[in-house]
């Protein structure tokens, strides 16, 4: 069990990559929020701390109800290497998208509406998420929360090395180059298919121990497996998945103003 000085630890919420959440309360406050603890193993893993931090610096630019929030942050070193990093965050009850996908289309489209305008709001905001996923979208109580902002970066960025999750990651950021609002389009529309359809696009990072990109992409529209998609909706997710980021709609503002079209047509059908 963790220990944090001025919390009590109530309960264990999940885990990642060198990470684990839990449920504390602030003794003095007597509130409730998630902690999130990184912890460096091996000499290897001082890029997980890195990315708390940046989490942390990311998230400060940030005052949106649908982006989760971090309120401190806590370094902890053992002779000047730093081993540890605490996050204290916005306690958001639910689950991930990935863990409980919603089981309608118009619920999937109210939940990305939301997923949609505060990416369009960190992206005025001259940041992309770079790592949209299911997993990384939690809906608990008619809430929906973005969480994870620790590959985010300002829009322009060229990463050294291959960030993102292979079933979600766009083109550009395979092949290192600048990353802005269309990557998050493409994340966001790779992450809607999976929800529509139970199945992760083709995307160009080989997958099952593959060396080679892969360049032949053929991609089932989402309505061929789900006939329950609306076209326009499909369309939308389709566009938004091209290969070259000058064929994707250039800005979240435009997914959004697409998926309210689609949203209303689906409530008044």
């Amino acid at each position: 069990m963790v220990e944090v000085p001025g919390y009590q630890v109530v309960q264990y919420l999940g885990s990642g990559a060198r990470s684990t959440i839990w449920k504390v309360r602030d003794r003095q406050a007597n509130q409730y929020f998630a902690l999130k603890r990184v912890v460096r193993k091996h000499l290897t893993d001082l890029r997980f701390l890195e990315q708390a931090i940046n989490e942390y610096v990311v998230a400060s630019r940030f005052d949106h109800p649908v982006v989760r929030k971090i309120y401190r942050i806590r370094k902890l070193k053992h002779w000047w290497r730093l081993r540890e990093v605490h996050l204290v965050m916005e306690l958001c009850p639910g689950a991930t998208v990935q863990a409980a996908r919603p089981t309608s289309i118009p619920q999937t489209v109210a939940v990305f509406q939301e997923v949609a305008a505060a990416l369009a709001h960190m992206n005025a905001k001259g940041y992309v998420h770079a790592d949209m996923k299911p997993n990384n979208i939690l809906v608990g109580d008619g809430v929906v929360k973005i969480i994870d902002l620790g590959q985010s970066c300002p829009v322009g960025t060229v990463k050294q090395r291959i960030q993102g999750t292979p079933d979600f990651i766009a083109p550009e950021q395979v092949y290192r180059r600048p990353l802005d609002a269309r990557t998050d389009v493409f994340n966001f529309a790779a992450a809607l298919y999976w929800t529509l359809t139970g199945q992760a696009i083709p995307t160009v990072l080989p997958k099952k121990g593959g060396v080679q990109l892969v360049t032949d992409l053929t991609i089932t529209p989402p309505h061929e497996l789900n006939s329950e998609v609306p076209l326009p909706l499909s369309r939308l997710v389709t566009d938004c998945i091209r290969i070259n980021p000058a064929q994707r709609p250039p800005s979240m503002n435009d997914v959004v103003s697409r998926l309210d079209l689609i949203a209303h047509t689906i409530k008044n059908s």
